[in-house]
C-alpha cells in the first residue's frame, strides 16, 4: 500500500508521518515537503503501475494549494482517497467539493486519523490486516516459487530467470544493465536489449502482480531488488545454519542458470566445512 504525505512544515510533515505508521505500520509511506516534486513521484509511481491508496495533504502551501494538488492526483489515481489535513477548518467545504473523503485539523494523532478512516472507508482495517502471502522459495536443485503452497507459473522463462537471480543477490539491487547481462550473457548491451530486458521486468512484475505479491519486488529508477523479509527460501535458511536446509542441500543450487555456479561452489565450501568439523 503506497501513500502519500504533503505538508510544507517539516514538524508537521514528520509528525504526520509517525502517526500514520502507527495506523499503517506496513504501508509505504512517502512524505514531501516541496509540493512541485510530488507529480514527478506520483507519476513514476504509476509508471512502476503501482496504487496509491491515500493522499493526506496539507492545504496552505507555498506554490501550489492542496487543493490544486488533490485535482492533479486524481487525473492520474481517481480512486485516492483525499484526506487535508490543516490548521484552517474554512477550507473544509472547498475540501469535500473535491470528494475528499476526510478532514482533519492539526495537530493531528493517531486516534484522529483512526476515527476518520471509520467514518470513510468501511474496510480499512481489513486491509491492513489481510493476511500475509506464504511465499516459499526453492533454490536447492531447480529454482521453483510457491505461494500459498501453489507453484508459480511465470509468463516468460527469463522473467523466472529474473527473479532467480535477484534471489541470488539477497536483497542487493541491480541495474537494467546488469540484468541484461545476466539473462543474455554473450550478448552485446544496446537499446535493443535494453527494451527486451525492460519487457522481461514487466513480465516478471504482471506475474507477480496477478498472484497478489507485488511488493516483493522494489523498483526505483533504472534499479531493481527483492523485499527478502517477505519471502522464506532455503538458501537464506542455509545460511543461517538452519537444521532442514542443511540437510536438503545435496551440492545443487538452481541448476537452470549457469551464472548459479558461484554461490553453489560457496554453500558447497560450507558443507565441506560443516563436515569436517
Amino acid at each position: 500500500m503506497n501513500i502519500l504525505v504533503v505538508d510544507d512544515e517539516r514538524l508537521a510533515l514528520d509528525g504526520l508521518i509517525n502517526e500514520l505508521e502507527k495506523v499503517f505500520p506496513n504501508a509505504k509511506i512517502h512524505g514531501e515537503r516541496m509540493a512541485f516534486l510530488v507529480m514527478p513521484w506520483v507519476e513514476n509511481l504509476k509508471e512502476q503501475e503501482e496504487t496509491l491508496s491515500y493522499a493526506f495533504l496539507d492545504i496552505e502551501m507555498g506554490s501550489i494549494s492542496g487543493l490544486e494538488l488533490a485535482r492533479q492526483l486524481k487525473d492520474i489515481y481517481p480512486h485516492v482517497k483525499l484526506i487535508f489535513c490543516t490548521a484552517y477548518s474554512e477550507y473544509a467545504i472547498n475540501a469535500y467539493g473535491l470528494c475528499a473523503k476526510g478532514y482533519l485539523l492539526k495537530p493531528i494523532q493517531a486516534k484522529d486519523i483512526e476515527h476518520v478512516l471509520d467514518e470513510m472507508v468501511m474496510d480499512w482495517r481489513e486491509e491492513i490486516n489481510s493476511r500475509d502471502r506464504d511465499i516459499r522459495v526453492q533454490t536447492f536443485g531447480h529454482f521453483e516459487v510457491f505461494v500459498d503452497g501453489n507453484p508459480l507459473v511465470f509468463e516468460r522463462s527469463k522473467a523466472k530467470e529474473l527473479l532467480a537471480y535477484l534471489v541470488d543477490r539477497h536483497g542487493s539491487s541491480v541495474t537494467t544493465e546488469q540484468i541484461a547481462m545476466i539473462l543474455w550473457e554473450d550478448a552485446v548491451y544496446d537499446r535493443k536489449l535494453k527494451n527486451m530486458t525492460t519487457t522481461i521486468i514487466a513480465s516478471l512484475r504482471n506475474t507477480l502482480n496477478a498472484a497478489g505479491i507485488g511488493d516483493i519486488i522494489i523498483k526505483s529508477w533504472n534499479h531493481l531488488s527483492l523485499d527478502v523479509s517477505k519471502i522464506k527460501c532455503d538458501a537464506y535458511d542455509y545460511e543461517k545454519w538452519d537444521v532442514i536446509a542443511v540437510n536438503s542441500y545435496h551440492g545443487e543450487y538452481m541448476v537452470n542458470y549457469s551464472w548459479a555456479e558461484f554461490t553453489n561452489g560457496k554453500y558447497a565450501t560450507m558443507e565441506e566445512k560443516t563436515n569436517k568439523e
